[in-house]
């Protein structure tokens, strides 16, 4: 590991949760799992519950629940369960108790992200904030890079434009304050460290540096275009002529150009990278503990302890 890194404070996963724990203690949030028959979501919601990191609350289908549960030896409890047989209803009523306030977070169940996004965000229920953008954000801890690493957009964002890459650079800087990392250095990610007027991304990125540089984005460092290699390793910043990037070589954040290479980034260091992982949706009333059906159980236990400390 180069000395010219800067390492925050928080680093781990086990400094997340440790954190998770702590607000937790101070005040235990309502966690909502709903459409609750995804076994690995259903365990890591329990293990949650056990470790008092949240007091549980279940809406779905209760007769398919407890099949579910006696079939895997698993035990709710004391949890509160709403029983809706309907998906689209189980998500509605998770966002009117959201816009209640009778719950702080909500854990995405045997659901796609798209449905369940789009059950939540019918404009008549309220449940985006005002002026917000619904965003993913990927926190990523690979073995070799000796940092947190948060990604965005993988899940929601489709194709963003100049103005909506300053909201998710905006995201990335609430979910980095949020678990501790102040002033994230913020990659804005091409194919080359170079600008071609023909790459939109490139073009995008250098605007962006230059009003980061001018001072139109707060509460980060911001540089771009950078390739993905160069946002990471000091050597291969160094070796391409990227010798005083505050950003290069040890970024906190990466800004994809769109959802292809955000998707292929978080399935690659899931899959291939020994990565410990996590997700949460922001920009709603409450953050969503998210997880592609791959991910592991203590992926979506990871994604649980990111929304508790974005509330």
């Amino acid at each position: 590991m180069s000395p010219d890194i800067q390492i925050p404070f928080v680093h781990t996963y086990e400094a997340i949760i440790n954190q998770a724990r702590a607000a937790s203690r101070e005040k235990r949030p309502t966690a909502a799992l709903v459409v609750p028959s995804e076994i690995d979501t259903l365990r890591a919601f329990l293990k949650a519950t056990d470790e008092d990191l949240i007091n549980p609350l279940i809406i779905g289908d209760e007769a398919l629940l407890r099949k579910n549960l006696e079939a895997n030896s698993l035990d709710v409890g004391d949890a509160h369960v709403i029983d809706i047989n309907q998906p689209d209803m189980a998500v509605q009523t998770a966002a009117r108790m959201a816009q209640a306030g009778e719950i702080d977070l909500i854990v995405q169940g045997k659901l796609l992200v798209a449905d369940l996004l789009a059950g939540l965000f019918v404009p008549e229920l309220e449940f985006r904030r005002r002026g917000k953008l619904v965003s993913h954000v990927a926190v990523l801890k690979t073995r070799k890079y000796p940092k947190l690493l948060l990604l965005t957009d993988s899940t929601v964002v489709v194709q963003p434009d100049l103005k909506t890459k300053l909201s998710l650079i905006q995201n990335l800087v609430y979910v980095s304050e949020k678990i501790g990392i102040a002033n994230p250095r913020v990659a804005v990610v091409g194919a080359v460290e170079v600008i071609y007027p023909q790459m939109p991304a490139t073009m995008e990125g250098a605007i962006l540096a230059k009003m980061a540089e001018r001072g139109q984005i707060k509460g980060a460092w911001v540089d771009g275009p950078l390739s993905l290699d160069v946002a990471v390793d000091l050597f291969a910043a160094h070796s391409k002529g990227i010798t005083t990037s505050p950003v290069a070589g040890q970024a906190d954040a990466i800004l994809a150009p769109c959802i292809e290479v955000a998707n292929g980034i978080y399935h690659a260091m899931s899959l291939y990278g020994g990565c410990e992982i996590g997700g949460v949706v922001v920009g709603g009333r409450v953050p969503i503990a998210v997880n592609s059906h791959a991910d592991s159980i203590e992926a979506r236990f990871n994604s649980i302890a990111l929304s508790i400390l974005c509330r």
